[in-house]
């Protein structure tokens, strides 16, 4: 696992908003979590995440955090009994199942992965959806101007580079919104997740 929790001493309990924006707990949170759900993802085994989910439980958290991590378990089991249920070994499909449960900082994980193994178009294009991640991670947390300028960095990427995106059927609607950047984020398709 890369990120490891701080030790308990360095932690604000008293907030009881997640923020990991402004907030090191927060951040710190998300990121032990997505990281380990990566590789729960790599295996289709879920007990990484859950170990990790349980420690940070432990702690004694504010309510803000603790909703956060519960609600990230309970997306991260569907996406992986789906996952699983569904045989989808392409690590790029799986990608669109992280998308369309709004797991965009898991999404951004899941596919930096793939994209660093990548050169050429295909890195560029890749780039351009983790950006597009962003773009909603930014919109969640009331970060607009930021949005705004990621969006414009994605956009360009993927309607440059997409014909190395044509594992997402409807491509058009994901553009349309981030030109619009658009708070609802569309579902992203491939007949094979039907």
């Amino acid at each position: 696992m890369k990120n490891q929790p701080a030790p308990p001493r360095k932690r604000n309990r008293a907030s009881d908003e997640f923020d990991p924006f402004n907030d090191r707990l927060s951040r710190d949170i998300r990121n032990t979590l997505s990281d380990t759900f990566a590789d729960a993802l790599a295996r289709m085994e879920p007990s990484e995440y859950r170990a990790t989910a349980e420690k940070w439980l432990a702690e004694k958290l504010a309510a803000g955090y603790v909703n956060y991590i519960q609600d990230r378990l309970q997306r991260y089991d569907l996406v992986l009994e789906k996952i699983i249920a569904s045989r989808l070994d392409d690590a790029m499909l799986q990608s669109l199942v992280l998308w369309n449960k709004g797991l965009f900082f898991e999404f951004h994980d899941h596919l930096e992965r793939i994209w660093q193994k990548t050169t050429g178009d295909e890195h560029q294009a890749l780039k351009g959806l983790i950006q597009a991640a962003g773009v909603y991670i930014h919109m969640e947390h009331n970060r607009q101007d930021a949005a705004k300028n990621l969006s414009i960095k994605s956009l360009n990427l993927i309607r440059r580079y997409s014909h190395c995106l044509a594992f997402i059927t409807n491509l058009d609607v994901l553009t349309k919104k981030l030109e619009n950047l658009d708070p609802v984020s569309p579902t992203l398709e491939n007949p094979v997740l039907c």
